[in-house]
């Protein structure tokens, strides 16, 4: 069994980090509004999905544990969110090191994972002004999505949601960026 303790404190501060630095980048893939409105919204999105992750039963125990964790350090949001323009290939490192050091499972649970943090904050807020929140979009993801690990290998899990184009091509990039072989 992989815990958090088998990785290096840098290596663990990249696996912790990047729930909420995905977050983060989708958020502000197309953000529209010009108040902070989207981003608030986004980021207790971002919370709530952390929490129903490390609750997960279809998560295995060490995603769990990268969920809680990034929920407990979430003082070091600002620290993390400050290298944006390597998140990409960060979320590409944080994968290898999952199915590196982890079992093939961890590594489906990670990615799904991911791809469910940023659904989830990507839906949470509708970048059309007159449209506001969507109250059942997470209900709606998992309708779709069919399971916490499914996501990742689902793309038309939310190609036809509350998606804007920007934030579907980011979450395909961001799948390309999960994807180890």
């Amino acid at each position: 069994m992989t815990g958090l303790g088998n990785f290096l404190p840098e290596e663990q501060d990249i696996l912790v980090g990047i729930f909420y630095r995905v977050g983060f980048w989708i958020s502000h893939i197309d953000d529209t509004d010009i108040e902070e409105t989207s981003e608030e919204i986004e980021q207790q999105q971002m919370v709530k999905t952390l929490g129903k992750i490390s609750a997960a039963k279809a998560a295995t125990e060490l995603v769990k544990e990268l969920a809680a964790e990034a929920l407990r350090r979430s003082g070091d949001q600002a620290r993390w969110r400050k290298n944006e323009d390597a998140l990409l290939s960060d979320v590409a490192k944080a994968a290898t090191l999952v199915r590196g050091q982890g079992t093939e499972e961890d590594y489906r649970s990670f990615c799904g994972s991911v791809m469910f943090a940023a659904t989830s904050v990507a839906r949470a807020y509708r970048e059309e002004p007159e449209h506001g929140t969507q109250e059942k979009g997470l209900a709606r993801l998992l309708e779709k999505a069919g399971s916490l690990l499914g996501a990742v290998t689902d793309k038309d899990a939310y190609q036809d949601m509350n998606i804007s184009p920007a934030e579907d091509s980011a979450l395909t990039e961001l799948k390309s960026a999960l994807t180890v072989r």
